[in-house]
Parts: structure tokens; sequence; C-alpha cells
């Protein structure tokens, strides 16, 4: 993760911000082993959800059904895998990747992270050029 900070500070401008969120722990317990499906009209998808309490790591496993001509539906599938970060460990390893913070925020709010925060955003700035 320090690799993509020092990867993100290289790209912005002289003082530009970098602006991103980050599922929180609770969260991945919150939806470990759980399963959402959902049909619309242009297709459908099932959405499951593991947890690793371990490696701190979710595997989201992904099935899309998209529809193509002549109402035809293809399959696809993608697994991606997000890992737990304390607020405090993303503050350091942005620190050390040359990034100020200038915020972190619970999610859709100005307010606080509080430790029922399911997603959190941080404000970072460029602070070394």
């Amino acid at each position: 993760l320090t690799e993509v900070f020092r990867l993100v500070n290289n790209y912005l401008d002289p003082d530009g911000l970098f602006i991103f969120d980050v599922n929180m722990e609770v969260k991945f317990r919150k939806i470990a082993d759980s399963t959402i499906a959902e049909n619309r009209e242009e297709g459908s998808f099932i959405w499951e959800n593991c947890f690793d309490e371990e490696s701190q790591v979710n595997e989201y496993a992904l099935t899309l059904f998209i529809k193509e001509e002549d109402d035809l539906y293809r399959k696809h599938e993608e697994f991606h895998y997000q890992k737990a970060y304390e607020p405090e460990r993303v503050k350091e390893l942005l620190e050390e990747a040359g990034l100020k913070v200038e915020a972190i925020y619970d999610a859709f709010t100005r307010e606080p992270v509080r430790e029922d925060s399911e997603r959190i955003y941080f404000i970072a700035r460029e602070c070394t050029k």
C-alpha cells in the first residue's frame, strides 16, 4: 500500500489532493458470508462475500449476467479482494509516501470516524515537490 501511495504522490501536481475511501473491518464482518442478488433490466448479479479474520482480507465473488442481443445473457465472473486497515495505519503509510493527511471522515459525512464507521474517506495532500 505504501508503494501505491508513493506512485499517487509521484503523479499528483504540487499541492494536489488525493481523495479516496476505505472499507473498514466492521463492514467486512457485517457482510461476511453474505450473498446479495439483484435482477435488473440490463442484467442480473450475484455478489458473495467472505472475510478472512487472519489475513484481514475480504473476498468479493461477483457473477454477472449481462443482457446482449436477442435477449441472451452472457455470464461474467470477477473476484475482488480488499484488505482491512486501521485508519491510523493508513495515515502512517500516507505520510511515509510523502503525503500530508488533511482530513479523515466517516463516509458520506464530514463527521469524525467512529468505532462503527463502515467506510471512511481520506483527504491527503502532496507536500514534497
